[in-house]
């Protein structure tokens, strides 16, 4: 398949992804399209994970961070790298995601079709079992994730995930917020969507591309642990304080008030669970509230200049909403 435009960079974060790397570099490089720059930034890896990459692939370029600064802000460094380069298109891969050798020319050939599509996503399956799980989502108003209704049809969708999506390099540029793409704030778990419902808010579209297949380990940095029940302590609390920044920073008055209701009866049922499951975990995962009103201010600012340059009206977001 052929795809005329601007080059295409890759950005990728890295934090002691030592088991997945090189396969994911490799389906980089074997890519139809060639892929230049391609920027990992290591987030303190402790794992021999830096080294070696910077030992096997001369063509990366690697930055490093002293420690663990986040999925966020690792993104943000490796995307304002590919941003100065000659690029006109960036892919946002994770280091335990494996392309199929056509799926940035698929995904570009897709981007490239429509001048309001501010990114494509494909579809991702789970690596050893082929289940699909994601790629392109649209938005529970737990202020989750739902794929369900994604088939190998191609369709508009809320967002991406941050596992493999591309994007103009102009739509991010226009995404940025106190000069981040990401939101540093949220440090892992939930960017993804907030930065989808500014896409939204912003006026550009996100496209599930079916053709553009891509496998995913998920959450290979903590050893494959998808569930929100098995990720370490940290990870649930940065889960559960993005949900309420993500509210606070894009949610219009009256999506707000919908969203209230399924929030509070979420909040009911949570914590009763978490206390049976988990007791001595609830006190540390209850911080990631106090955490919400110490950013609070932060995200108060923020909302205010994401929503002076709304370009949809308030109600936009309710057809990419999945109640059930």
């Amino acid at each position: 398949m052929e795809a005329s435009a601007g080059g295409v960079a890759a950005a990728l974060a890295n934090w002691n992804g030592m088991r997945y790397v090189g396969r994911c570099l490799d389906s980089l490089q074997a890519q139809s399209v060639g892929v230049s720059p391609v920027v990992v930034v290591d987030n303190g890896s402790t794992d021999g994970s830096r080294e070696w990459i910077q030992q096997h692939y001369d063509g990366v370029e690697v930055l490093e961070n002293p420690t663990n600064l986040g999925v966020a802000a690792g993104y943000n460094r490796a995307i304002s790298a590919c941003a100065c380069a000659d690029a006109s298109y960036i892919l946002i891969l994770n280091t335990d995601v494996f392309l199929e050798p056509d799926f940035i020319a698929r995904a570009l050939h897709a981007l490239t079709a429509s001048p309001d599509l501010g990114a494509v996503t494909g579809r991702l399956f789970q690596e050893g079992t082929g289940e699909l799980i994601s790629g392109g989502f649209f938005l529970r108003p737990q202020i989750r994730i739902t794929y369900r209704e994604l088939t190998d049809e191609a369709c508009e969708v809320f967002g991406a995930t941050g596992a493999a999506v591309l994007y103009r390099r102009d739509v991010l540029e226009d995404l940025k917020v106190d000069g981040q793409y990401f939101d540093d704030d949220y440090f892992a778990y939930g960017e993804d969507i907030d930065l989808a419902w500014r896409t939204q808010i912003l006026g550009w579209k996100v496209r599930y591309e079916p053709s553009a297949r891509a496998y995913h380990v998920g959450s290979g940095s903590l050893e494959g642990r998808l569930r929100f029940l098995d990720k370490p302590a940290l990870y649930q609390r940065h889960t559960l304080k993005n949900r309420y920044l993500t509210v606070v920073k894009n949610a219009s008055p009256g999506t707000a008030l919908r969203l209230l209701p399924w929030l509070l009866v979420s909040e009911l049922l949570l914590w009763p669970y978490l206390l049976l499951r988990m007791p001595r975990r609830v006190p540390f995962l209850m911080m990631g509230l106090a955490e919400v009103v110490r950013l609070l201010p932060s995200a108060l600012r923020k909302r205010r200049q994401i929503q002076r340059r709304r370009r949809v009206p308030a109600d936009h977001i309710r057809r990419y909403l999945r109640w059930f």
